[in-house]
């Protein structure tokens, strides 16, 4: 009887292994697809269906930020908007919609946002504390303001906003 040395027993079991998993009729996982485009009100974000006119969007796990749009669609990365509170989420979807609305403003993409919120009743005073606290860290840039200074203009958008009309 031959005695093998360790290092070929280790080396012939490795062989095997390999060679079972390169034979295997498993198919390898399929990672998910980065980007799903999504008809008008085919979204369901925050637990309600939201529509921006006719406008799809575009869910993307590789897109840069939490939101974005350009003309005729809106982008959501649904990685980050994952740990978001709910009126934050629809914050993000409805100040996408303002810039379909209103073009490349931001201060009128951010006013379209809460009023629309407070308008649909998605929007609260403790809802409008959550956006403030999500943006106050943003130091702004060339397009946006600062997150204090953003915070108070949507207030006062948010404060002038009609309230949702009751059901009869």
């Amino acid at each position: 009887m031959r005695i093998w040395p360790l290092t070929k027993i280790a080396a012939v079991c490795a062989l095997a292994f390999a060679t079972s998993i390169l034979t295997s009729t498993t198919p390898a996982p399929q990672a998910a697809p980065k980007n799903k485009l999504l008809a008008p009100g085919k979204l369901k974000l925050a637990g309600r269906y939201v529509r921006c006119g006719r406008t799809p969007t575009l869910m993307s796990h590789t897109f840069w930020d939490y939101g974005g749009a350009k003309k005729g669609m809106i982008i959501l990365n649904p990685s980050k908007l994952e740990g978001l509170s709910q009126s934050v989420r629809l914050y993000v979807y409805a100040h996408e919609c303002g810039h379909q609305v209103y073009g490349p403003r931001e201060t009128r993409a951010d006013c379209y946002a809460v009023e629309r919120g407070k308008r649909e009743g998605w929007l609260t005073n403790a809802g409008m504390d959550e956006i403030c606290t999500f943006l106050e860290p943003h130091p702004g840039d060339w397009v946006h303001p600062p997150g204090p200074k953003r915070c108070q203009l949507m207030r006062k958008c948010f404060d002038k906003a009609k309230p949702r009309r009751a059901q009869n």
